[in-house]
């Protein structure tokens, strides 16, 4: 096996990063937990980083993940990070506003593991 992948999980509920964390950690990844919009660009832009996805949530304070996503979009350091929205919007007009804005995919809470897991190697390759 190739070396590990690191996941970037922002997300303004510990409880969730925290849950997702340990799943991921349990499937062999490196994580980096973000609670907010600005702190998870600071991780994605800091050079010491080697971010392979990011599982980004949308209703977050001060800064959405559509927001988060836009930025991360306009730089050629992560403009090519494969972003999986995990999220509570879970109507069709957010789906879609989700992809439109650059999201490779959309996971809708509550969500299974073994889904958002499968979803996560797809893009991991």
């Amino acid at each position: 096996m190739g070396e590990k992948k690191t996941i970037l999980i922002v997300d303004d509920m510990p409880q969730i990063r925290n849950i997702l964390r340990f799943s991921l950690k349990k499937e062999g990844y490196n994580v980096i937990l973000a609670s907010s919009g600005r702190i998870a660009l600071d991780h994605a832009f800091d050079e010491s980083n080697s971010i392979d996805l990011i599982l980004l949530d949308i209703m977050m304070p001060k800064m959405d993940g559509y927001e988060v996503m836009r930025q991360l979009r306009k730089v050629d350091r992560t403009k090519e990070i494969p972003i999986i929205f995990l999220t509570a919007k879970a109507q069709q007009k957010d789906v879609i506003k989700g992809l439109e804005v650059g999201g490779n995919d959309y996971v809708v809470k509550p969500y299974r593991f073994d889904d958002l897991n499968k979803k996560i190697q797809k893009w991991l390759g």
